[in-house]
């Protein structure tokens, strides 16, 4: 058995199979995988998911062979970054236990999940996989491995808390509470209060019916967790590939022993992006940035948008400010005459990792999404938090116990004077610098990607000698 650690590769490796839906948060940790692998040179790599990442996969640089596999075009309707203003305010104000309920009402399809499920073993069969790695929210493509009995990795993009939310032990925050690991008698009141309400809004007659018949078709197609338990998919698991380090994520007694933490995906090589030439030139120019970019899903008002721009005016000019704002949402921008010297606004960025490896990026302002602290922590880079919905809460709460991290609250009326007074101190406190550095560091002891390529690599080879090990006694 051979296990690539470097660039060699083997004359007989057996296929790898890569399987994902196409949402940013889930599909980027596993294209810096598909990355990594394709730099080292491995053969017989290949990536299922929706059509509309096809360059993104077959862009990767590399001398190995990677291949895409076609999931069919994505189910936009089911897609939190194509559902319209008011969907996004249903799910994010208010409780947030209704927030949580409408979110699997608007993106759990089981129609689509099941045709999911169908193109995922018909690739399984062309492609005869030693290993495949899959998303954890590709409940899909765990069961079409479960089913053809192909070992599998599951990639954990989510704090693995909340992927393993029906098994973690009673006093721990229940996922998307936003609550810490060290409650106050009124916090773990209000713990157990959250722990019901999900339980009750998930069993209202409705919603129970509709998932009961969807448990019924999955087991007359054969399919063993007819439920979706996270649990079973991760007893069935080889590993589960978690991008974080316990202290980041709260730790949990009851975490498999099969949980390996590597910490932040981030590419092993971070190549200069030729579009990205002018953009370097400003940040060169520029030796305090704060950084603003709050993912693919987050929609900021015209009220939070005129807040921000005064968030940037009231920093100039000794600190500029270089923000992403998706172009649907320029619309709420003053007139560019009238915008903050002090401020740069960008639709699209040529990679997030190359702005906050720039070392005059002083603050990532974000929403507190898993790869947006993790990728900060990975440089070093102190951050406000500003999270809007589900598991960003969980970040925050985290990131802040962490020392790396300052929260203000998401409301469309935002606090200027809050985000302004916690900026300041996150720009001038070396605290907040040092306790980044610190956990820069254990992230980085973690392995990150190369640590993540070995491991995938190992029970890939061990599956191919296994493999070998059945096929004389079968003849």
């Amino acid at each position: 058995m051979t296990t690539q650690a470097a660039g060699a590769t083997t004359a007989d490796e057996g296929p790898l199979l890569i399987v994902t839906s196409g949402s940013s948060g889930l599909f980027n940790p596993l294209l810096t995988l598909a990355g990594e692998l394709k730099r080292r040179g491995t053969r017989r790599v290949f990536f299922a998911c929706t059509d509309e990442r096809r360059a993104d996969v077959e862009g990767l640089p590399g001398g190995g062979e990677l291949t895409f596999l076609s999931l069919g075009p994505a189910r936009l309707a089911v897609r939190p970054e194509h559902w319209d203003d008011e969907t996004h305010r249903r799910m994010s104000a208010g409780s947030r236990v209704e927030n949580f309920a409408t979110y699997v009402d608007t993106s759990v399809d089981y129609d689509y999940l099941h045709e999911l499920y169908e193109r995922s073993l018909t690739l399984v069969d062309e492609v005869t996989p030693a290993l495949a790695v899959v998303d954890s929210f590709a409940s899909f493509g765990m069961d079409a491995m479960t089913v053809r009995g192909v070992p599998f990795v599951i990639s954990v993009s989510v704090p693995p808390s909340n992927f393993l939310q029906d098994s973690l032990p009673p006093t721990y925050p229940v996922p998307l509470s936003g609550l810490p690991l060290h409650m106050s008698p009124s916090q773990q009141a209000a713990n157990g209060r959250h722990r019901e309400a999900l339980l009750k809004t998930l069993m209202e007659p409705e919603r129970l019916a509709r998932n009961t018949a969807a448990a019924g078709r999955r087991r007359a197609a054969g399919i063993p967790n007819v439920e979706l338990r996270p649990a079973l998919y991760a007893q069935a698991a080889r590993a589960l590939l978690a991008y974080t380090v316990f202290g980041l994520e709260y730790p949990f007694a009851t975490a498999p022993a099969t949980l390996r933490t590597v910490g932040s995906m981030v590419p092993t090589e971070i190549v200069p992006s030729p579009d990205g030439a002018e953009l370097r030139a400003w940040l060169d120019a520029h030796e305090s940035v704060v950084y603003v970019g709050f993912g693919t899903i987050m929609r900021p008002t015209a009220a939070q948008v005129a807040a921000l721009v005064d968030v940037a005016a009231r920093l100039g000019p000794e600190h500029h400010v270089l923000w992403k704002l998706p172009a649907d949402r320029q619309r709420h921008l003053p007139p560019a005459g009238e915008l903050p010297a002090n401020l740069r606004v960008e639709s699209w960025l040529p990679s997030q990792v190359e702005v906050l490896a720039h070392p005059h990026v002083r603050v990532f302002f974000n929403h507190a999404a898993a790869n947006a602290i993790h990728e900060a922590a990975w440089f070093g880079v102190p951050q406000l938090v500003l999270p809007f919905w589900f598991d960003c809460h969980d970040g925050a709460v985290r990131v802040v116990d962490a020392g790396v991290a300052l929260a203000v609250e998401h409301d469309d009326a935002l606090d200027v004077d809050d985000i302004v007074a916690k900026l300041r101190r996150l720009l001038t406190e070396r605290t907040f610098r040092d306790r980044a550095a610190l956990w820069s560091r254990r992230l980085r002891q973690a392995g990150g990607v190369t640590a993540a390529a070995d491991l995938v690599l190992r029970h890939r080879d061990e599956a191919v000698a296994a493999r070998r090990a059945v096929a004389p006694a079968a003849g």
